[in-house]
């Protein structure tokens, strides 16, 4: 069993699934430079709770129930090895999360059960599931393969797919099984990735490549590519499946596609304001406002992109593709998450 740091005067049980009277919808938000997770209320675009996570925290994700959040803690310069619980009613870190070996963890989704995290593990090159409660590592997958970043999961959790950005290769796994099924060459350095909502479709974007590839889900065949913006970065289906969003850190843009016909159906472009631009880690970029992580509303009407390099998150209307309003972030905002219910 893995170590972990608790909060005594926070009981965790996962099982607990109580509704609050009134939804007010939210975002956590994770702020790398600050390594913190803000909590956003987006009836007003305030920020209702900071918390404090592991350094460099890149993905977060939220359970099933809407009830806890889970950060992967990246690191700066020295590797990051921990995830960090979170109990978004009380607004507290229930945990710490310590990981071992298995550092520089990123990617991440929990299992439908509620009570386990699928993790990737960059530097051990392995996918990992960790139990929330207990924080024990239950499986370890070891992909073989160089900088193991990002993951998709199956909606019902049997399968995983990642993007190894160090190899240039995408995985197919078996979670079940425990095995990975196969490991296909897909450019350089494959890291934004998605999954179709009908289960066909692998979409990956490369970064050194600035190319987005179409994979047959099952069988990892190419079935598409086309160059995109420069350093593509995130992206996502919107629920319904017509629409693909891809964030390109350097270029300042997002690229929406029509995911059936595969052809850009047009770009978002973010102006550059260097009056509030604070960014030191991410002058490789230029001048650019820098998206990154992009989050879909459960409705697939609305999104909200990361732009690093100005502390903001840019809500984004998709079918008119016109920013509505900026939302004020921590230090770095990049990993996001929809929240159901922020009211305490």
């Amino acid at each position: 069993m893995r170590t972990f740091v608790l909060i005594p005067a926070v009981a965790l049980c996962l099982g607990f699934t109580g509704t609050a009277a009134a939804q007010r919808p939210g975002l956590i938000v994770l702020n790398k430079s600050e390594a913190t997770a803000s909590i956003l209320d987006l009836a007003d675009g305030r920020t209702v709770a900071t918390m404090p996570v592991g350094d460099g925290p890149h993905e977060v994700a939220v359970s099933p129930d809407g009830r806890w959040a889970m950060a992967a803690n990246y690191g700066g310069t020295t590797p990051g090895h921990s995830l960090t619980l979170l109990d978004l009613r009380t607004r507290k870190v229930v945990r710490t999360i310590e990981l071992g070996e298995f550092q520089r963890p990123h990617g991440m989704a929990w299992l439908p059960d509620g009570k386990r995290v699928v993790v990737t593990s960059e530097l051990a090159q392995a996918v990992i599931v960790v139990a929330a409660e207990t924080g024990t590592i239950e499986k370890t997958i070891r992909t073989n393969v160089g900088g193991t970043h990002l993951l998709v999961l199956a909606p019902d959790g049997s399968r995983v797919w990642t993007s190894n950005i160090n190899s240039g290769t995408n995985s197919l796994i078996d979670l079940e099984r425990g095995v990975v099924v196969k490991t296909v060459a897909n450019g350089k350095g494959p890291e934004a990735i998605d999954l179709s909502p009908d289960g066909k479709e692998l979409w990956t974007a490369d970064r050194p490549l600035n190319r987005l590839t179409v994979l047959d889900a099952h069988t990892l065949d190419s079935l598409a590519a086309w160059p995109t913006g420069l350093f593509p970065n995130r992206l996502h289906f919107t629920p319904d499946g017509k629409w693909v969003l891809q964030s390109n850190a350097q270029s300042g843009t997002v690229s929406v596609y029509d995911a059936k016909a595969r052809t850009l159906a047009g770009t978002i472009a973010f102006a550059y304001d260097e009056t509030i631009a604070k960014s030191t880690m991410l002058n490789q970029f230029g001048r650019s406002a820098t998206p990154l992580g992009i989050l879909i509303a459960p409705d697939g009407k609305r999104a909200w992109v990361a732009l690093a390099a100005h502390d903001r998150l840019a809500e984004v209307d998709i079918a008119s593709r016109r920013v509505l309003r900026m939302l004020t972030a921590g230090r770095e905002p990049d990993g996001m998450a929809y929240l159901p219910n922020v009211s305490p």
